[in-house]
């Protein structure tokens, strides 16, 4: 039944694209129902609603060791976790090491740093030399970015964040070296989450599942111009993006795929 369900959605969704993207369903995840899906420089991984955390071998999820995890992230950095207890995790060696700290969301896609909120929508960032040889032992200092966010991602040009009150911002990265940004800007809409890829782009989803991409973002202009409506990919509960396709997780808990 199952198997016919999702058949069907897939159908609706297709029949709905628009705007040059194409929209399929993605890989299961071994019959369990997806929570979060995360996607950078050629990877992607996810999580399930028991906690186990997956990586994207080609067309299958490979199963990474058991963590209770509730968000995965993937980026230069590596692959780094969050579970059930804010614990931070980084995949390290075919096995997770803990990191000190305490976040409800994580990022890896910066230029070699990562960046997260903590459940009291603090806002930090941990460097590259700290990120990139972190071995489970070494220490870490994480460095707390002005502001207040429940969801914050990075890109080459800056980070993007949305609040307790689903209001955007974003912040130039002027030093990934440094995690130094020149100050926020409020960008004009509502989304509940929004992530950036390793090329600039950024998609969110909005309080009725509804998701969108930045339009406008170039090197000049990192900020964007306005907000371009992705029909074919139905209500989403998250998304990620990376190389041209967004990866995101419907409201049935299916992996949908978007490419341009």
């Amino acid at each position: 039944m199952r198997a016919i369900a999702v058949f069907l959605l897939v159908l609706g969704q297709l029949a709905l694209c628009q705007g040059g993207w194409r929209c399929t369903q993605g890989p299961l995840l071994n019959e369990a129902l997806a929570a979060q899906v995360d996607a950078s420089l050629g990877q992607a991984v996810a999580t399930d609603t028991n906690g186990q955390a997956y990586s994207l071998s080609g067309d299958y999820w490979k199963a990474l060791p058991y963590a209770n995890l509730k968000h995965v992230s993937v980026g230069e950095a590596g692959i780094w976790g969050i579970d059930a207890s804010d614990h931070i995790y980084k995949y390290v060696g075919g096995s997770w090491a803990l990191v000190p700290g305490s976040l409800i969301q994580i990022d890896a896609g910066g230029d070699g740093f990562v960046v997260g909120v903590n459940a009291g929508n603090h806002i930090y960032c941990l460097a590259s030399a700290y990120t990139m040889g972190f071995n489970g032992h070494s220490a870490v200092s994480w460095k707390e970015v002005g502001g207040g966010l429940k969801y914050f991602s990075c890109g080459p040009y800056g980070c993007w964040g949305a609040n307790s009150g689903d209001a955007i911002y974003f912040n130039p990265l002027t030093s990934a070296a440094t995690c130094s940004f020149s100050g926020w800007q409020h960008i004009s809409g509502s989304l509940k989450m929004i992530e950036v890829g390793t090329d600039g782009n950024a998609f969110g989803v909005n309080s009725s599942g509804h998701v969108y991409q930045r339009t406008g973002i170039t090197k000049e202009l990192p900020q964007g111009s306005g907000w371009h409506f992705i029909r074919c990919l139905g209500t989403m509960t998250q998304v990620s993006y990376d190389l041209g396709t967004i990866y995101g997780v419907s409201t049935t808990g299916v992996i949908m795929k978007a490419t341009a």
